[in-house]
């Protein structure tokens, strides 16, 4: 709890005062029937539906935890995670009860621990969020805060209806200083790129047009045969001991703990993911393998996946490696967001590109996203029909 302080009164007209503090042990139950209230039964972080690990992060203090009190009654809560090692954080599980929304209280909130942790104590490099597409809300307000636009996750989540998320994150100036210089991109990745340089001074990429064994699309990607392992306190023990090593060192997955390894037969390849069967959702966190290809790799997860009813799988490449961007397209993962400086080696922090799959078909209907996000958007649907339409209608060889 030494990290951690955080305390402020809100005083309303004719109304008890609020109060934001940290959350204790005593609320969850509360907290719990809050994100019911607002949610109904959809809501599917683990951090907020499985008690045991709502316990921990109250607890820890690798998070902060706040809620909003009024007599009693808890009608706010927001959670930051913070990787201290790799100075960056994740603000996630925004929530304020309908009666209390015109009070601002998840600005006061989010900014709160925003200030907290950027200014006061100088933990982290940068901040990321991101915002549901169910209203424009959530969006409005990181932009406010001071949060760049970095991109979208088409259909990320499914519960009722697919769900688009959009990315998005606050960068410091020593954040910023310790960027490396010169992403290396593939051509595809360009437009996502210019979309966030527009919005904070970064340099020019240099652009690399490399072509994979599979680029061409005459030849089927080979698959590799996997058998899955999700027992818990085995996954957890084999994580800490292993290190990425191929193309597994060149990707990232803040604040994603395995809960399934995918590993072949001849146990030559392991991948680690996180993957939440309530919402279809699934990510690749590492992994160790002998096989040369990452198209490959990916192609194979993502058929094993989808057999385990998985709706969405994602990776998130550094920009500095064209020829696995390429593989990951190759294998039908379409980029859709650029996060600068989020993958932190030794003094320099990398940029990354977000590629993901969809294993259902693409549902935009209900999505309400504001003005650069569309063009994220725009990029990403363009690629997507590229690669999973007009191949069909490429001119056959003479």
């Amino acid at each position: 709890m030494a990290l951690r302080k955080i305390e402020k009164t809100i005083k309303t007209a004719g109304k008890p005062d609020l109060i934001i503090r940290l959350a204790k042990i005593a609320d969850m139950r509360r907290i719990q029937m809050l994100y019911a209230e607002v949610y109904g039964g959809t809501y599917s972080v683990p951090i907020v539906t499985d008690k045991d690990k709502m316990r921990r992060a109250i607890e820890d203090n690798d998070y902060y935890w706040i809620v909003a009190e009024c007599e009693g009654r808890v009608v706010g809560s927001l959670v930051y995670a913070v990787d201290i090692t790799h100075r960056i954080s994740k603000a996630f599980g925004a929530v304020v009860s309908q009666e209390f929304r015109k009070l601002d209280l998840a600005y006061t909130m989010m900014k709160l621990i925003l200030d907290d942790i950027t200014k006061t104590k100088d933990l982290v490099d940068l901040v990321y969020a991101t915002t549901r597409t169910a209203n424009y809300a959530p969006q409005r307000l990181t932009e406010t805060l001071g949060f760049i636009k970095l991109g979208i996750f088409p259909n990320t989540h499914k519960v009722h209806d697919n769900e688009t998320h959009c990315l998005t994150g606050y960068f410091t100036e020593t954040g910023l200083a310790r960027r490396r210089q010169r992403p290396r991109l593939i051509p595809e990745a360009e437009p996502f790129y210019d979309i966030v340089r527009r919005q904070i001074n970064l340099d020019k990429p240099t652009i690399k047009d490399v072509k994979g064994d599979y680029s061409d699309h005459k030849q089927r990607i080979p698959l590799l045969t996997f058998e899955s392992i999700t027992a818990p306190n085995f996954i957890k023990n084999r994580w800490k001991k292993t290190k990425n090593n191929s193309f597994f060192e060149h990707i990232t997955m803040p604040f994603h703990d395995p809960n399934l390894i995918l590993v072949t037969p001849d146990q030559g390849t392991e991948v680690y993911l996180t993957y939440n069967q309530k919402d279809k959702y699934s990510v690749v966190v590492g992994g160790v393998t002998n096989e040369k290809s990452f198209a490959v790799v990916l192609e194979s997860i993502a058929r094993k996946v989808s057999e385990m009813d998985m709706a969405y799988i994602e990776v998130i490449i550094d920009a500095y490696s064209p020829a696995i961007q390429r593989d990951a397209l190759d294998a039908r993962y379409i980029p859709s967001a650029y996060f600068p400086c989020v993958k932190k080696m030794g003094t320099k922090r990398y940029d990354c590109i977000a590629f993901s799959r969809t294993f259902d078909v693409l549902d935009f209907r209900n999505v309400k996203i504001i003005s650069l996000y569309k063009n994220f958007l725009r990029e990403y649907l363009k690629l997507w029909r590229e690669n999973y339409i007009e191949l069909a209608f490429k001119t056959e060889p003479k």
